[in-house]
């Protein structure tokens, strides 16, 4: 990841379970077991040309490619399976996703393009400084997630994961800042303690005892959950203090509930390329500008906050 709001129901979750369950058919077909061994015997010899330059600056190795031209091979003869997790996309110039390589970079540039509305918040306003945090989280966030579609390993695959899932936490502190009305970083920094210790225990737990997916997807769908909760009460306030825009956090959740969504319909990639990830990540490009262009103006729009001064 990973999305700006990550939306989470127990639909999906399940869901989201029992694609993993049956993710790697194609792994135990013995036409793919015996491509692979017969790629191997063929072009991983001693004697063997090495890969191209690009394919080697992306670390890929005569076995992986070898993997690599054997899911080709079967899918082209029309049995499409998924290999280790995932369909079998074509890659580009040895980048295994090409489509969600480029959607995650295009969510990074929406979070870098929505600097220049979070700079024009007054310098002293207590958001202002809390959504230019945002700003590098998001695009951590989104690079994250493009190294990772681009050569999956364990090391990209953590920094994907943990960097999605500060990125949640983030929008969750984020949501308790505006909804509790914090100004100063002495009223914020309890908020933020509860929310950076059990981070640093949920990845320690995660990179020194066990990566459990199954644990660290239930971690992200609580904080997910209690993020939108939280979101609901900020439009609850806005609407009672009378703010004309209060509805759209709502909407914007629901719209990025339905982007979520998507994982749901997996299906064999199209034009070898887009598949229901890739998809979901297209989907909240366009709405990352549509949360910063809300959340600037709900800051400007609440004078009580920028009346204060930061201690």
């Amino acid at each position: 990841m990973g999305p700006l709001l990550r939306p989470i129901t127990t639909l999906s979750v399940l869901l989201l379970l029992v694609l993993s369950a049956l993710a790697s058919s194609g792994d135990r077909q013995p036409a793919f077991q015996a491509c692979v061994r017969s790629c191997i015997a063929r072009d991983c010899a001693p004697t063997a040309p090495p890969l191209p330059l690009h394919l080697r600056a992306l670390w890929w190795t005569c076995s992986s490619n070898c993997d690599y031209e054997c899911q080709r091979q079967l899918t082209q003869e029309g049995s499409v399976h998924q290999y280790h997790g995932k369909w079998p996309f074509v890659r580009v110039l040895g980048i295994q996703e090409p489509a969600s390589v480029i959607f995650s970079l295009l969510n990074g540039a929406m979070h870098v393009r929505s600097w220049r509305a979070v700079r024009h918040l007054p310098l002293r306003h207590p958001m202002r400084r809390w959504l230019s945090v945002f700003v590098v989280i998001g695009t951590w966030s989104w690079l994250c997630s493009a190294v990772f579609h681009t050569r999956d390993f364990p090391l990209t695959e953590k920094l994907d994961y943990f960097s999605a899932g500060f990125n949640v936490l983030y929008i969750f502190f984020l949501g308790s800042t505006r909804m509790l009305r914090l100004a100063t970083w002495r009223q914020t920094r309890v908020v933020a303690l509860c929310c950076a210790i059990p981070y640093v225990l949920h990845v320690a737990y995660l990179s020194l005892v066990s990566f459990d997916y199954d644990y660290n997807m239930k971690a992200n769908a609580m904080v997910g959950l209690l993020s939108n909760l939280v979101w609901f009460v900020v439009a609850a306030q806005a609407r009672r203090n009378g703010q004309p825009f209060w509805w759209r956090p709502l909407a914007l959740i629901l719209l990025m509930d339905a982007a979520f969504s998507l994982e749901a319909f997996d299906f064999p990639p199209v034009l070898d390329a887009l598949d229901a990830h890739a998809l979901w990540h297209a989907a909240t490009i366009p709405l990352i500008p549509l949360w910063y262009d809300y959340l600037v103006k709900d800051a400007k729009w609440d004078s009580h906050l920028e009346q204060h001064k930061e201690k």
